[in-house]
């Protein structure tokens, strides 16, 4: 998600197409070509420059309701529910991909979290994260904790307080719940093959409720 305002000029974007397998934006006040997963102008006057990026999550409706009761859900236009496509993503993983992802395990299309801090770039396999509820790991200097409720619903944070790395695990269940101990965390060093060095630059920033989860290439573009 991208803050649509830049030197001093507010932009309306509309799709002008795809490239690279990317949602390109052209906007109507400088005619400017933009790529969507990088926020960079590829093309035009503004060639170069770079929107900033807003902080986004990717939630149940349930989640954001109860951490936003005031917030606002962009529903579909009634009038064009015949236009709107369903069940798109098969019919995506079979087309080929611009990016050769032959030297990884994951096929190209798997579902990851990017996170990006301490200069490293990292992707975490969406599938495993779903059956680790908390997973512990380093990236560059910068230890971080990722959170998962299964689905694409995934957070990142730096798991450090006043400079002290914290070690953190699933909380216990309410008295009655269940009587089992909490489970331990996951390292990324013991979980083989969670963790893939190399994450795109469609990766989110680590940072306090910051995370991402995204399809290589990305899936926002239906391509």
């Amino acid at each position: 998600m991208w803050a649509r305002t830049i030197q001093g000029k507010t932009l309306t974007f509309h799709l002008a197409g795809i490239h690279n397998q990317n949602f390109l934006m052209r906007d109507e006040e400088t005619g400017s070509f933009w790529q969507q997963v990088s926020g960079e102008c590829i093309a035009g006057p503004m060639r170069g420059a770079r929107l900033d990026r807003v902080h986004s999550d990717e939630l149940t409706l349930a989640r954001f309701a109860a951490e936003a009761p005031a917030g606002d859900v962009l529903l579909g236009d009634p009038v064009h529910a015949d236009n709107y496509e369903r069940d798109w993503e098969p019919g995506i993983d079979r087309l080929p991909t611009v990016v050769d992802t032959s030297d990884s395990p994951l096929p190209p299309r798997a579902l990851v979290a990017g996170i990006t801090a301490g200069g490293q770039a990292r992707a975490y396999e969406a599938s495993r994260l779903a059956a680790e509820p908390v997973l512990l790991d380093e990236i560059g200097d910068v230890p971080i904790v990722l959170w998962s409720r299964g689905g694409r619903m995934i957070r990142a944070f730096e798991r450090r307080v006043d400079g002290m790395p914290l070690l953190l695990a699933p909380a216990r269940r309410r008295a009655g719940a269940s009587t089992s101990p909490p489970a331990r965390p996951t390292t990324a060093a013991a979980a083989t093959g969670t963790a893939a060095k190399g994450a795109s630059s469609a990766t989110a920033r680590c940072s306090a409720s910051t995370a991402a989860a995204w399809r290589s290439p990305c899936a926002a573009c239906k391509r």
